[in-house]
Formats: C-alpha cells, sequence, structure tokens
C-alpha cells in the first residue's frame, strides 16, 4: 500500500481509512500544505495543490523525473508538477556559483532527500549531500568547494568537452586535461592484493593496463619494481569473487602463461599476458575477462576472503537446501531412488511414477508443464510434480541474477517471469534482497533465428559462442522437444526447418499459414503441423482448473478454464474474447484474460 500524499511505500506509524483503503504517513498528515505555492523551482506561476493528478493515467515529477501517484502541486498552463517531496525542497539561488561553467541560475539545495536520482554533471558521481541544481536542464553538482581551491594551480576548470564527460582541469601548457578524479587522486595508493606501493603518474600517456587488459589514455598507476601500469579503479580489485556464471570461485591473476582462451562470459580472446579471472580448480580451464567477471548483472561486488573452503560450503548447502522429505526409499541395483516423498508445497505424500501411458491434459503443479514420466503425484487430489521439480533447491544461484534466490510457490498468484516476461503461477524463484533493482541487459541486436522477433533489451536471449549471429530468445530457447496434439496419437517434435511444399506450409490447429522460416511442432507418422503457439497454447504455464486470488475487484476466486466458442462477453470490455484459449470464471461474474491486470 502506497500513502496518497506522498505516493510511496506504506511505513512507520500511519494514517489509514480501512473503510477506504486510504492510507497517509503520520509525517505526510501532519505536513502543512498550502493550497497555492510560489516556488523557485517554476516562479513563472503559482502552483496549486491537487490530492490526485489532473492527468487521465499517471504523471511525472518535472523535478526528480520520477513517476508518481500522490499529491501533486500542478501548473496548468505550463503542464508543470512537483510531487510533494520535491515541492518542499529548501532551495535559494546560488549567488557564488562560476557563471561561465553554466548558463543559468542555479538553486541550492541542503538535502535533497534523494529526490535527485542522477550523478554529478562535474565528477560523474553518485549526488550526495547539499547540491546545486539548475531546474531548466536538469544540471546537478556536489557543493563545489573544490573550486575555490584552484588558484594555486596553474590549471583552469573548464566544462564538458566533445572528449570528456563532466568537468576537467585543462594546462594549455602541457596539453593535459584532467577530471576531477584525476585531479585529486592521492599520490600513493597501498592495497593489501599488492605487495608493493603503487605511485601516481600525472601526466597524459597512453598504456594498456596489466591489471585488467584494457586500454587507458592518463595518469596510471605504476609499481616500479614489478613494472606493472594499472588503472586507479584496477589497483582495487578483488583477489577472488563467485560470479553467476560459474560454480567455483573465480581468482585474479596478472601472470598466466600465454595461450589462446576465450572468455567464458562474452566468447571474445583473453590476452592471457593481461589481467584476467581465472578457475583454480583442476580440472577447470574457466577464465573470463576482468570487466566481464565485474560487471554488475554477474558479481554482487562481495569479496571471497583467502582460505574459504568451497567443498565444506557445498556440502553444507546441500544439508540444508533440501525442500522434501524421504518418506520410503527403494533400490534398483546401485541405484536408490525416493518412491515417497512429503514435499513443502503440498499437504499430502506424493507417489512416485516411473513409467505408464500418460494423461495428455495432466500439468506438472512446479513448472506448469505437460507431466510426463518420472513423475510425483499426490493419490487425494491433482497434484503432480515432475521429478526435477520435486527436487529443486530451496535456494539457488542463476546465471540471470547475481543474488540468491529462494524457491517460493504462487498457486493461487499470477506472476510474470522476469526472464522471459511470459505469465506463470506455481513454483518460482525469488530474489530476497528487498532493495534488489538489477537486471540483466541483452546487448545482442539480432532478431531471435526462431520466430524472427527482435527482443526488448531487458529481455534475455542465447548467442552461438562462435558468433555467428544465431539467436534464440529465452521464450525459444526453452521451448519442450515435444508437444501434443489431442488429434494425434504420436508425440509432435520440435522442428527447425521445413522441406515440404510451400502450399503445406499450414497449421493443422489454427488452419493459418505458417511461416517457413519459423520452428514449429510436426509428427511424422501423421504429417501434422503445428504453430508452436498452437501447440502450447499462448498461456501454457498457467495450469486450467487453478483458483485465482482476484479479489480487489471482485469478492470470490477466479478460475482458469478453457475458452469456448459461445463464452459470455467480458464482464469488463464487453468482448467476446475467442482470441485467448484461456479465461477467468467465477460463478457469478466472467472476465476476458486481457482485462486480467486491471
Amino acid at each position: 500500500n502506497n500513502c496518497f500524499v506522498c505516493g510511496k511505500l506504506i511505513d512507520g506509524p500511519t494514517y489509514v481509512c480501512n473503510e477506504c483503503k486510504y492510507y497517509l504517513h503520520k509525517r505526510c498528515a501532519e505536513l502543512e500544505l498550502t493550497p497555492h505555492l510560489n516556488h523557485p523551482f517554476h516562479p513563472q506561476h503559482l502552483l496549486t495543490l491537487f490530492p490526485k493528478s489532473p492527468y487521465e493515467g499517471g504523471w511525472g515529477c518535472d523535478f526528480c523525473q520520477r513517476p508518481s501517484s500522490g499529491f501533486v502541486y500542478h501548473c496548468d498552463p505550463c503542464k508543470f508538477d512537483l510531487h510533494i517531496n520535491c515541492a518542499l525542497l529548501q532551495s535559494s539561488i546560488a549567488p557564488n556559483f562560476p557563471t561561465p561553467l553554466h548558463q543559468h541560475p542555479l538553486l541550492f539545495i541542503q538535502d535533497h532527500n534523494e529526490e535527485v536520482n542522477r550523478d554529478c554533471s562535474g565528477c560523474m558521481k553518485p549526488l550526495s549531500g547539499p547540491i546545486y541544481h539548475c531546474s531548466d536542464c536538469s544540471l546537478s553538482e556536489n557543493s563545489l568547494t573544490f573550486i575555490n581551491n584552484v588558484q594555486s594551480y596553474p590549471l583552469r576548470l573548464i566544462t564538458p568537452t566533445t572528449t570528456w564527460e563532466g568537468f576537467v582541469y585543462s594546462c594549455s601548457f602541457c596539453k593535459i586535461e584532467l577530471t576531477l578524479d584525476d585531479f585529486f587522486s592521492p599520490q600513493t595508493i597501498t592495497n593489501e592484493n599488492h605487495e608493493h606501493p603503487w605511485t601516481l603518474l600525472s601526466r597524459q600517456r597512453s598504456f594498456v593496463c596489466d591489471f585488467c587488459g584494457t586500454t587507458g589514455d592518463r595518469t596510471p598507476y605504476i609499481c616500479a619494481i614489478c613494472d606493472l601500469l594499472v588503472h586507479k579503479n584496477c589497483i582495487s580489485l578483488p583477489r577472488n569473487i563467485l560470479i553467476t556464471r560459474h560454480h567455483h570461485v573465480i581468482s585474479h591473476s596478472y601472470s598466466l602463461p600465454q595461450q589462446d582462451e576465450l572468455c567464458r562470459i562474452c566468447y571474445k580472446e583473453v590476452d592471457t599476458r593481461y589481467g584476467s579471472y581465472h578457475c583454480n580448480a583442476s580440472d577447470c580451464d574457466y577464465i573470463v575477462h576482468v570487466h566481464c567477471a565485474t560487471d554488475k548483472a554477474v558479481w554482487d561486488g562481495k569479496s571471497i576472503p583467502e582460505g574459504y573452503d568451497e567443498r565444506s560450503m557445498e556440502a553444507l548447502d546441500e544439508s540444508i537446501n533440501w525442500i522434501t522429505d524421504v518418506i520410503e526409499e527403494m533400490s534398483f541395483g546401485e541405484i536408490t531412488v525416493a518412491v515417497e516423498i512429503k514435499h513443502a508445497y503440498h499437504d499430502h505424500n506424493l507417489r512416485l511414477t516411473l513409467s505408464g501411458e500418460m494423461n495428455n491434459d495432466g500439468q506438472c503443479d512446479g513448472c506448469m508443464r505437460t507431466i510426463s514420466t518420472p513423475f510425483y503425484s499426490c493419490e487425494q487430489c491433482k497434484f503432480f510434480l515432475h521429478k526435477e521439480c520435486a527436487e529443486l533447491p530451496r535456494n539457488k544461484r542463476h546465471p540471470f541474477h547475481k543474488h540468491l534466490l529462494t524457491l517460493t510457490n504462487s498457486n493461487t498468484v499470477i506472476f510474470v517471469c522476469s526472464a522471459c516476461q511470459s505469465l506463470h503461477h506455481g513454483f518460482n524463484y525469488k530474489c530476497d534482497d528487498g532493495n534488489c533493482m538489477s537486471f540483466f541487459e541483452c546487448d545482442i541486436p539480432s532478431n531471435c533465428n526462431a520466430c524472427r522477433r527482435k527482443s526488448d533489451p531487458w529481455n534475455m536471449a542465447y548467442r552461438c559462442t562462435k558468433h555467428c549471429e544465431f539467436t534464440l530468445d529465452l521464450e525459444c530457447a526453452t521451448l519442450p522437444l515435444t508437444a501434443w496434439y489431442k488429434y494425434d496419437r504420436y508425440p509432435l517434435t520440435l522442428t527447425c526447418f521445413n522441406d515440404s511444399d510451400p502450399s503445406q506450409h499450414y497449421c493443422d490447429m489454427c488452419e493459418y499459414e505458417r511461416d517457413q522460416n519459423d520452428w514449429f511442432y510436426y509428427c511424422t507418422e501423421c504429417d501434422n503441423s503445428l504453430h508452436s503457439k498452437c501447440a502450447l497454447g499462448d498461456l501454457p504455464f498457467l495450469k486450467i482448473g487453478s483458483n485465482i486470488d482476484k479479489r480487489l475487484f471482485h469478492k470470490h476466486h477466479f478460475t482458469i478454464v478453457k475458452n469456448i466458442w459461445d463464452c459470455p462477453p467480458c464482464k469488463f470490455c464487453g468482448e467476446v474474447c475467442n482470441g485467448q484459449a484461456l479465461q477467468l470464471v467465477c460463478w457469478c461474474f466472467f472476465i476476458g484474460w486481457n482485462n486480467f491486470h486491471l
């Protein structure tokens, strides 16, 4: 629940109206808000207080650029808006700011309460403490106390250029430009990961960093004893880390034997004359670039201490990570199998089925795929789990996310998978880090070779490690190898090529034409061909017959059912939703799937 004044999540002392579901932080309820406000961020007109947005849909604050849903100070002629936190910032004109560095007057803000969520335009670092802010062009600077200290140096402070981001100090005699970070760098740095001190070379020179293998063009640090040149930031590289893409600890080294190696993240060549991260396990040849290993998408920023016993930690994880209790075991030669278990996400014991004829309508309550042997089932209710789904660990690390994930069960709630964007219910892995805002950015520009769709940058994809431009988005990469069609007695096989007559490129279910370049499901025995969506359904990860808790707008649970051609119109849009395979129904209510998220 969010506060109706500031729009932020409710926390701490709160006033609430249970009848209307109206919430106010105590601090927000006690604010002395005037109906009209003359504000320095918008001196042209008075701002008027509105208890909700004057626009249809959402709105964004013109100071901090964040979306908001709370009270708003609004200027109608200019369509200028401030949410409450920004409207209450204490500000004043900053007369002592050097005008050559910026063309507009700046507002001094003592405490911006993190409402300005961007980096400083001078030093390019996150803002902290008092700041100067330009509301005309969103320039923000940390308090510029360093400007008063420039006179003793033969350097001139200049504004950002095409060469640099942020302010730089320039010496026209030496033809050198120093960023603020370079200018204030210490002359020597000592670090526990290297036995000798590092000395700053304050000059503009090209070099290859011995710790990361990438180029630099100014102010390196040197260890004269070891004959090493490094970036300042590389001095503090951790010696040992764990990343999402490898199950062992990897270690930084800058003295590996020269050999041809490919980075196991970007699959480009690693020059082993320079620093890289590699696995120390005797039977593992894993190696990655430094910048790939320390990317925020794959590394959580934590260093692994020396002497970390990887094998003992794995044994400990296994002992506490099981989510099932074994009730009965059976031996098959040298293999022991649990034939009866008690799973944490079901009330009854489950029995193992190793073989036999399958009911094609059965779905696994974990992954929601069609059930197949071997699987566990409940003799008292229609609950099924693939054996591999029943054996999923309680916690696991995954290549798609840098934090530990915990297995949860959402059998009455539908969620959107952060990786493939599909609607799911059943088992899912969730990040327990409440402040986690990390996501994976895909830098693969080509379309998926299976469906020819172009993925959004935040969607994940697989690509060929040989850089042949073959790409699969996550939805197509996880297509099952077989599927069932109710009018075919044999399973259909996923097929990626089509050598039949073009006149035969039709789906036997929907009877629409198939694109010959798209993957499809095919039965060689019966010559049946189906679009992948027709074979699997447009919502394959939802279980028919499941109850969904959507009581925000209705008093009963909804049930997922198969669509029928003569289904009643949706209660929200009034349309007959024949385009979807599944619908939500209650005995007194019906909604089409497209309106489920209302």
